[in-house]
């Protein structure tokens, strides 16, 4: 995570990648202070052992082709 600015970025090292408030919700408390300038970011710093983190699982399901074959119908 560094700062450029006001903005505040996010790198693939850091564990909000993974964490529910960032990518689900945007309700992250760390990431509000850092935005509203109640706290500022000097350095870059990875973001490893967070008190916020809530793990993101991403579920997929593969979904089966609905379409008949075309060359079974023989009506």
């Amino acid at each position: 995570m560094y700062s450029d600015g006001d903005k505040v970025f996010i790198e693939d090292d850091d564990l909000c990648i993974t964490c529910e408030n960032y990518v689900k919700e945007f309700d992250c408390p760390l990431l509000s202070a850092l935005v509203l300038g109640d706290v500022f970011l000097e350095d870059s710093l990875i973001v490893s052992r967070c008190g916020f983190y809530k793990e993101f699982k991403r579920v997929l399901h593969i979904v089966g082709n609905n379409k008949k074959n075309e060359n079974n119908n023989a009506d």
